[in-house]
């Protein structure tokens, strides 16, 4: 997935630049937990998991 940050960057109000740069934080997140969800259901085994 191409994160579109200039497009983002360019937008004219400030308030819009906020919003879409939320926005873009928020699907990121969805789509974290889910690739959390689908590939670590059992738990995860890296070693820097358990410091």
């Amino acid at each position: 997935m191409r994160v579109p940050q200039g497009k983002i960057a360019s937008l004219a109000p400030i308030d819009e630049r906020r919003k879409a740069f939320r926005l873009l934080i928020a699907v990121l997140t969805i789509a974290d937990e889910r690739r959390r969800e689908r590939f670590y259901s059992g738990g995860c085994d890296h070693w820097w998991h358990r410091i």
